[in-house]
């Protein structure tokens, strides 16, 4: 064989090498983490609000690998509520955050223009496990009257007090609003005797149970309508990263499964997870109704909470609630989720 022809083989092998390199690499770099779903491992930011059914829906998703198994990896950032999930939004933190109807929808009034989402439905409060805690001596809800009651401004907790106040028959005039952003501030000021009532639930709930010396008027269900938690997100992640918003609500809707099926196993999951008690967990669960979806009961409860905001002028900017929620994600992801609204 001639030198010339071992030179002339010599590159063609070469060659061939270096085309199934290419093919390969490329093939590896389209499907480097083949799942069922067949999405690339996109990183997701998720807020999650402390002690919320949506904080342990994600928990549980984490831990049983769902997100793994839809192709998509979590970055996990916690806050006190909801809101600061929506803001970390806006400001390029976070990719999807988590929130209740009236804090969301208060939000959004706040801008003339504005890119949030909400993409779907997670839990609907039953109202039970949200309670009213007073000091010891109110025994009806005129008695508050004169006395100092915890909020929490541009929350869900501002509209329990608002129709608290209402059911009561009085006005914000006529009793001492505070406003505060965390647990541990409503605990201290009733312990103290600064503060004589509170609404709260689950771990927040128990420290005040702990202490004997408060006692539960009501629950949100004989005040208020059930409160519904949501996933939000901006319209840029929503329309450039449609497929891994599919398989965050893909991974949520498993571990939501796994919950109504199995409740005391994914209590003990969160429990693990979290370093929560499990009794804390279950409690949650069973005063929610979790189910990752959109309908039009749903839509029905944040127009209602939104012609609140605009008939009580706390809206900046009124806006067309419609522009605010995209279910297209959702209804890929999950057949028949999303009805008609």
């Amino acid at each position: 064989m001639s030198k010339r022809i071992i030179i002339w083989l010599g590159s063609l092998v070469a060659a061939i090498a270096v085309i199934c390199l290419v093919v390969f690499g490329l093939k590896n770099v389209s499907g480097s983490s083949s799942s069922s779903s067949g999405v690339s491992k996109t990183t997701v930011r998720v807020g999650l609000m402390t002690g919320s059914d949506g904080q342990y829906l994600a928990a549980i998703a984490k831990k049983e690998g769902y997100f793994s198994k839809y192709g998509i990896k979590i970055k996990t950032s916690t806050f006190s509520t909801g809101i600061e999930t929506v803001n970390a939004i806006t400001t390029g933190q976070l990719d999807v955050g988590y929130a209740a109807d009236f804090a969301a929808l208060n939000r959004f009034g706040t801008s003339s223009k504005s890119n949030l989402k909400i993409f779907a439905k997670l839990a609907t409060s039953k109202g039970s496990g949200t309670k009213l805690y007073v000091a010891k001596g109110i025994k009806s809800l005129s008695d508050l009257k004169g006395k100092t009651i915890i909020t929490d401004k541009g929350t869900v907790t501002e509209y329990w007090v608002s129709k608290l106040l209402k059911k009561a028959g009085l006005k914000s005039s006529q009793v001492n609003l505070v406003s505060v952003e965390t647990g541990q501030e409503d605990l201290a000021l009733m312990k103290s005797g600064k503060a004589s009532a509170v609404w709260a639930s689950g771990q927040d709930a128990e420290k005040l149970e702990k202490t004997g010396k408060f006692t539960v008027l009501t629950t949100e269900d004989k005040i208020s309508s059930p409160t519904i938690g949501f996933a939000v997100s901006n319209k840029s992640f929503l329309k450039g990263h449609s497929k891994a918003a599919q398989a965050y609500l893909k991974a949520m809707n498993a571990a939501a499964k796994l919950v109504n099926a199995h409740p005391e196993k994914a209590s003990a999951i969160v429990s693990e997870a979290l370093n929560v008690p499990k009794k804390t967990v279950l409690a949650t669960f069973e005063s929610s109704d979790i189910s990752v979806s959109f309908n039009k009961s749903a839509y029905k409860d944040l127009k209602n909470i939104y012609d609140y905001l605009d008939t009580s002028g706390s809206l900046k900017h009124k806006y067309n609630l419609k522009d605010y929620i995209d279910t297209s994600a959702l209804k890929k992801a999950i057949s028949g989720s999303v009805s008609d609204y």
